[in-house]
């Protein structure tokens, strides 16, 4: 039918397992794997085998909380499809870093239409998973990490704040 080969892969057990279980059946994937977390040292191999990363947030989660995700994307150097707000700080890191996709909850043809476009295109997924890459190691790497760290221990001990009002993650970014 022209369209790519997709391989679901889906790791996790958390609270919306049994709804992705529901809908990997609704839409009849029958190629897709759902299995267990897998152990942190494991982790970096599962992220390199997949070629499209997909990372949500719940509307009205922003400014509460960031998934993780999108600093494991990042570091793996894949591209990713966020289903978010694109207003919120994931949004903002994947349209900054030209490393993927922002797509609204429930804009279902866009999210076909984003999924399409990064199968088909081998090119555009290498381009923006070293986008990826290198705004990870610019924003989140290990020197930028220990420097921030160090920073928010030196402001601890002469009683400043430092980086308040933003969410930290993926290396105390």
């Amino acid at each position: 039918n022209g369209e790519a080969d997709l391989k679901v892969l889906i790791a996790g057990d958390g609270k919306g397992l049994a709804a992705v279980r529901s809908l990997v059946a609704e839409l009849r994937l029958a190629g897709a794997q759902i299995r267990p977390p897998v152990p942190l040292d494991e982790l970096p191999a599962l992220l390199a085998r997949g070629d499209i990363h997909l990372v949500c947030q719940q509307p009205g989660t922003e400014g509460l909380l960031v998934p993780s995700k999108i600093y494991s994307t990042l570091a793996a150097g894949r591209p990713s499809l966020f289903v978010g707000p694109a207003d919120c700080e994931v949004g903002r890191i994947v349209c900054e870093s030209g490393s993927g996709f922002v797509v609204e909850p429930g804009d279902v043809g866009r999210a076909a239409d984003v999924l399409g476009r990064l199968a088909a295109g081998a090119a555009l997924r290498r381009g923006m998973g070293r986008n990826a890459r290198a705004y990870y190691e610019r924003h989140f790497g290990r020197d930028r990490s220990v420097r921030r760290i160090v920073a928010i221990l030196e402001s601890a001990a002469d009683g400043r704040a430092v980086g308040k009002g933003r969410a930290f993650g993926g290396g105390f970014g």
